[in-house]
């Protein structure tokens, strides 16, 4: 008692929570500086106004789609059909600009990311199927709807009239310096932060990542809350392919292949724990720049892009280590 008249026991200190932040985002936080450093002294082009627009456009795909993928593997899922649904969002944008007005087309599209994600979401929680076989199949079914909208055929929509608005939204600048798409998916990763920091969502998704049948015995109802981060994954998918499909002036349904591997990686990179429950929007972030710095920096070294792959390949293998291995570490402190 004396003890505590006297205030021996003190307070958290408010810088606590920058404390454990840093604490637990100080692997990725070193890696991304090491690369930072590596890739200015590969390169003098690296650090220049140029190269840091470029570098902040083409990180926008890959940043929006993980996003999503960061709900869902938060939640103790996967999703493999990020790819395939980006190519059926970014074929279908280009169609319906032939015959809708920008704003139509895109929320048509939107739509239809956000009921592609949704189907996944129903067969995993009703169906209590494996998220790895329900979005491996939806990968397949979407990217063969991708072909038949298409008949395998890009569809050119710059060549359609009234879409300069459209091309804007993927490769035009505020100032002459922020791409747009960067502003975007900034809104994106703040919505995110919301959604997980400050809403009743976020905080079911952490309970049924960390232990699913613990949070159905302290009364959740986690067979409807697993449906949402599916559902959002879809809504990602789509603006990410509206994005690309206005970048590059083309729809194809070639777009988005591999994109699945890239976002995985990056949550991961990024400190999300991969069977769920842990993770932060901001390692998302800091992931997602780790794989776009190496892509950027081995472009401009002109490195053939199959080195690039082996690369990458050896990232995701080495995440998922980093994660197994944090996972082993916090069970022994429980």
């Amino acid at each position: 008692m004396s003890q505590i008249a006297h205030g021996s026991i003190k307070s958290p200190s408010k810088f606590e929570p920058i404390r454990s932040y840093f604490s637990s985002q100080l692997i990725p936080l070193s890696v991304l500086f090491l690369i930072i450093v590596i890739a200015s002294l590969l390169s003098p082009f690296f650090l220049t106004s140029a190269n840091i627009s470029n570098l902040l456009l083409q990180v926008a795909v890959n940043m929006v789609v993980s996003m999503g993928m960061f709900m869902v593997i938060l939640s103790g899922g996967v999703d493999l059909s990020v790819g395939s649904i980006l190519a059926v969002c970014g074929v279908l944008v280009a169609g319906l600009l032939r015959t809708f007005s920008m704003g139509t087309a895109i929320v048509l599209t939107i739509l239809i990311g956000i009921g592609l994600g949704t189907v996944n979401g129903l067969v995993v929680s009703k169906l209590k199927v494996a998220p790895f076989i329900v979005t491996l199949g939806m990968m397949s079914f979407a990217r063969g709807v991708a072909y038949w909208y298409t008949g395998a055929v890009s569809i050119i929509w710059s060549s359609f009239p009234n879409v300069q608005l459209f091309s804007l939204l993927g490769g035009g600048r505020v100032l002459g310096f922020v791409p747009i798409p960067a502003i975007i998916w900034a809104a994106l990763a703040v919505l995110a932060f919301v959604i997980i920091r400050y809403t009743v969502f976020g905080r079911v998704l952490y309970a049924i990542g960390g232990n699913e049948e613990s949070a159905r015995l302290s009364g959740i109802n986690t067979l409807r809350y697993k449906i949402f981060p599916y559902a959002y994954s879809g809504f990602c998918c789509a603006i990410a392919g509206i994005l690309l499909t206005s970048r590059l002036g083309v729809g194809s349904p070639l777009s988005g292949v591999g994109l699945e591997l890239d976002s995985i990686a990056a949550v991961v990179i990024g400190g999300t724990r991969l069977s769920g429950g842990e993770g932060r929007i901001s390692g998302v972030v800091i992931g997602v720049f780790i794989l776009g710095i190496i892509n950027n920096i081995l472009d401009l070294m002109n490195v053939p892009s199959h080195p690039q792959q082996m690369l990458k390949g050896a990232i995701i293998v080495a995440a998922v280590i980093l994660s197994s291995q944090r996972m082993k570490k916090s069970r022994r402190t429980l």
